[in-house]
């Protein structure tokens, strides 16, 4: 079978690539499908943060998937206003209304996928990819379930990407080791659902972590509940390791939980490098399969940012017939996913390597930029709090 593009992975990435391809070239996304290996809705290792910038991503697509959620499965999505840091006794909140809704990454997934379908996409699951091979002018791709024969191939299959191991299979990935449980919410010990916030631990920077410890309230519709979870993204890899596990346990039992290691979840979080390849002829990445940022390695945003120069970079190959993709890790650089991106990793490199206080980085990265949309955006959404009733449309 032909296609014009086989994308790879059906989360927020490869289905924000053939969100934009329908958008800016209907034609193009109608000659290209998403592969999926695993059966929506598919567990996902996430805090489901959905922040303002995805939400702008998502408005610009029209897709609105937290309504979708509310509708489609009763799991409304949770507020949160206020991001507390903490490193050692110091203590900074940042407050904005509504800077993140969080979501069961599973239902964000599934719901943004059905979005896709019901414009047209073509979405393929349980399809996995086996392997690739170029002709003179395309790609032959072998999945469990047929072959195809492609110009373009997008690899958003996530932090261990088939399609990145099969187009670089000797450049070794940035990862970050992940634990997470979620348990139910103790108002004794937890303060965070009540409050509506999330906290962002960065004390275990002083043992050498190069990371944090979170924990985030989240809802299955029925339970209260916390994530909470560590990271340590090795912005320093020659430096010595931390005893994650032993971080980890400690500051559950100060929250009075003791579950069995063996009952957490784990996945590594692949952080973006300068000299990371990120194509090659008739091949891109986006998302995880990319890269995320490495100082609080948020996802959801920078993955739905990805496909919108994915998007782009697949036009202009179909209308020049370059499919060298040679200037696609410029263009993810210049734009807004890359240069956050850059910033991030400037202020990882200070916060994990001591010459800067952690929250003075965390402020960096989340204070909201004094630029007259945010402040609009902010003044708005404070007006809507004092006055609900003008958030619904007139008669």
């Amino acid at each position: 079978m032909d296609y014009s593009a086989i994308i790879v992975g059906g989360g927020p990435a490869g289905i924000s690539t053939w969100l934009h391809l329908q958008k800016y070239a209907p034609q193009l996304a109608e000659s290209s499908i998403v592969i999926e290996k695993a059966i929506f809705p598919r567990d996902k290792l996430c805090g489901g943060g959905v922040c303002i910038w995805a939400t702008d991503v998502l408005t610009k697509l029209k897709v609105d998937v937290l309504t979708s959620l509310k509708v489609d499965n009763n799991v409304p999505s949770l507020s949160v206003s206020d991001l507390e840091f903490r490193f050692g006794k110091e203590i900074d909140r940042l407050h904005q209304p509504n800077y993140f809704r969080f979501v069961k990454r599973q239902d964000f997934d599934h719901a943004l996928a059905k979005a896709a379908v019901n414009r047209g996409l073509e979405l393929h699951e349980d399809e996995m990819i086996i392997d690739l091979f170029r002709t003179q002018n395309n790609l032959m791709v072998t999945t469990n379930k047929g072959k195809y024969t492609v110009q373009v191939l997008v690899g958003g299959d996530g932090a261990l990407s088939t399609v990145r191991k099969k187009m670089m299979p000797f450049q070794k990935r940035h990862l970050a080791p992940t634990f997470q449980l979620i348990a139910p919410s103790d108002p004794d010990y937890d303060s965070e659902f009540n409050k509506r916030k999330t906290v962002v631990d960065l004390t275990p920077i002083k043992e050498g972590l190069q990371g944090y410890v979170w924990h985030v309230p989240c809802s299955n519709g029925k339970t209260d509940s916390i994530a909470h979870g560590i990271v340590d993204f090795r912005v320093w890899p020659d430096r010595p390791r931390p005893d994650m596990k032993k971080i980890f346990i400690r500051e559950l039992r100060k929250r009075n939980i003791h579950q069995d290691p063996k009952t957490w979840s784990s996945h590594p979080i692949p952080w973006y490098s300068e000299d990371d390849i990120l194509s090659q002829p008739n091949v891109i990445l986006v998302g995880d399969a990319a890269g995320i940022e490495p100082a609080f390695g948020g996802g959801i945003h920078l993955s739905l940012a990805y496909g919108e120069v994915a998007a782009q970079s697949i036009i202009d190959a179909f209308r020049t017939g370059d499919f060298s993709f040679q200037d696609y890790t410029q263009r993810i650089q210049s734009h807004q996913v890359g240069q956050h991106i850059s910033k991030c990793t400037r202020i990882a490199r200070a916060m994990y390597g001591g010459k800067m206080n952690p929250l003075d980085g965390a402020r960096e990265v989340f204070a909201p930029e004094p630029d007259s949309s945010t402040m609009m955006r902010e003044l708005l959404s404070r007006y809507l709090e004092l006055h609900p009733q003008s958030s619904s449309d007139p008669e």
